[in-house]
């Protein structure tokens, strides 16, 4: 996603990632840095960089930190796949494009200034935005001005469209095929669960339940909705249920498994694989997966399943959400957080989550970009296949500049 840090102004590109609380970019003195082809900030060139005190709440909330002889916050973060980042908690001038071409900046925003940061990163990449439901993400800092409420759409990897990102009253999606699913509210949680009851193939519907060898119901909030992660990860018992009903249904020879990939098939002669329609179900919103995101060409003339066993937290990826539009409306937190389908689109009261097929909405259906509106986003950073993203903030959001 691309913002401007600091006064000046400086651009980075930084990967959206609804799983991740903090946003961190690489910092001058890189002690230990991935390689990144564009200039590494410089927190001595920005009149309005100012590191936090560790006896700060900010420093609090980043969880993992130790005080520095300054009595300055450092950070210490790690992900999934043994990526990290350390360095100083700080805060700076954020600045956005907006719609009416005029940029939209917002002063001491807590960021972290990474010195030392490990993972398998592209060399575009400057860092993490962190979009998720803590108190130190974008969405968090910036919720009065955007109103709880900011949406996505991912193009496929082989397009040549631009994602977009947008925030505030730009991010309302709108049309005659919205459908909503409820986010689960889970105490001192950063994530935006989600309730899957089943996944059909073909005409055969899989329910689903993330509590193994369980008879109650499905669990409310049983999988998390994460554009940090490319594939989609599900308990192993309904994973070996979903693989058995692909092979029975699939004809085709299957290949060798790719890494965590375990469902894999050579693409026939002709160049057509026809693998059943997949659809996710979740609670009041029955989701259609592209083909092209449930079976990736991972190799010349080898495509594999991009569903994978998970032992603890189920997740919604990001392959999974290429080609809808995805609105998180966060505002009405008190409202109950019911189902509702409107066949006329609009905003939905409650918490919800939103998807919108794209080709079906009236602003969507240009040269088959999801075209509607706040920098450029790289969207994975578990493996590492980002998109460039275009965003939109509200002109009358923050201090114009």
């Amino acid at each position: 996603m691309k913002i401007s840090i600091g006064t000046p102004p400086v651009e980075i590109l930084g990967i959206l990632d609804t799983g991740s609380d903090l946003t961190w970019i690489q910092c001058k003195p890189c002690y230990e840095c991935y390689n990144q082809t564009s200039p590494i900030f410089d927190p001595k060139k920005t009149k309005t960089y100012r590191q936090v005190s560790c006896q700060s709440q900010q420093c609090s909330n980043v969880g993992s930190f130790h005080c520095d002889r300054s009595n300055g916050c450092n950070y210490e973060l790690s992900y999934g796949d043994d990526s990290y980042s350390v360095g100083d908690l700080a805060v700076d001038t954020f600045t956005f494009d907006s719609k009416s071409r005029k940029s939209v900046s917002f002063p001491k925003v807590v960021f972290g200034c990474g010195h030392r940061n490990h993972g398998t990163f592209k060399k575009t990449d400057s860092g993490i935005i962190g979009l998720g439901r803590g108190p130190l993400s974008i969405i968090k800092q910036l919720d009065k001005s955007i109103n709880g409420r900011f949406s996505y759409c991912l193009t496929f990897i082989d397009s040549n469209a631009t994602s977009k990102i947008s925030f505030g009253r730009e991010a309302i999606v709108k049309g005659p095929k919205v459908k909503s699913t409820p986010i689960v509210s889970k105490y001192l949680d950063i994530f935006y669960h989600l309730t899957l009851e089943g996944i059909s193939v073909g005409r055969e519907r899989l329910a689903y339940n993330s509590i193994s060898n369980s008879k109650e119901s499905v669990k409310e909030g049983n999988i998390i909705i994460d554009s940090g992660t490319t594939l989609s990860y599900v308990p192993r018992e309904f994973y070996n249920k979903l693989e058995s009903t692909l092979v029975k249904t699939i004809k085709g020879k299957r290949a060798a498994k790719q890494g965590p990939l375990n469902l894999c098939y050579a693409v026939p002669k002709n160049g057509k694989f026809n693998p059943p329609p997949i659809v996710a179900h979740f609670r009041g919103a029955d989701v259609e997966l592209r083909q092209e995101s449930t079976f990736l060409e991972v190799d010349k003339g080898i495509v594999c399943l991009t569903f994978a066993p998970s032992p603890n937290l189920a997740i919604f990826g990001n392959l999974h959400q290429m080609n809808y539009h995805i609105e998180y409306d966060l505002k009405n937190n008190k409202l109950p957080l019911t189902v509702e389908l409107r066949p006329s689109g609009g905003a939905i009261s409650g918490k919800t989550l939103i998807f919108a097929e794209k080709m079906r909405l009236p602003f969507s259906t240009v040269d088959g970009r999801c075209n509607y509106t706040m920098g450029n986003v790289a969207h994975d950073k578990r493996n590492k296949t980002p998109q460039p993203i275009s965003s939109n903030m509200p002109p009358e959001a923050g201090d114009h500049t």
